[in-house]
């Protein structure tokens, strides 16, 4: 959207000429708080968790405004969907920020055959995304 504004505040006269703006931008300017960059985390699994023959991999994404946010994960960096779970975003009434969690569950072999594990988030504050990893391999379980 391409907003042209002409504002006239007491005797000052300020020309905005093309001003780019997305939905969410307008939604942030609305809600009446700054955009927020998503801190990210995330976590290998449990050598209980192994030892059950299972393997679930987390990603934390807190303290993220506004609420558009995308989480990939990879696996030796080959984008995966299955095994994905994304819980629905959660609003903090303090500060009005959103927190997520994805899940990426496999069986112990699935898990085993990989070594680079990663979570990518993309979200508006950030160019590009946000990656956090780890090396299976370097993992003392």
């Amino acid at each position: 959207m391409v907003v042209y504004s002409y504002i006239r505040a007491r005797c000052y006269y300020l020309l905005l000429g093309q001003l780019s703006l997305t939905p969410h931008s307008v939604l942030s300017f609305f809600a009446g708080r700054e955009n927020a960059k998503p801190s990210v985390f995330i976590f290998h699994p449990s050598a209980d968790q192994l030892s059950g023959g299972s393997a679930t991999v987390v990603c934390l994404v807190s303290d993220f405004y506004p609420s558009a946010v995308n989480v990939v994960w990879k696996m030796d960096k080959t984008s995966t969907t299955t095994g994905v779970l994304t819980s629905t975003k959660q609003q903090d009434s303090s500060d009005s920020t959103y927190s997520l969690s994805s899940t990426l569950t496999l069986t112990k072999d699935q898990y085993n055959s990989h070594n680079e594990y990663s979570c990518e988030v993309t979200h508006e504050t950030v160019q590009g995304a946000i990656v956090k990893s780890f090396k299976r391999s370097e993992c003392s379980q």
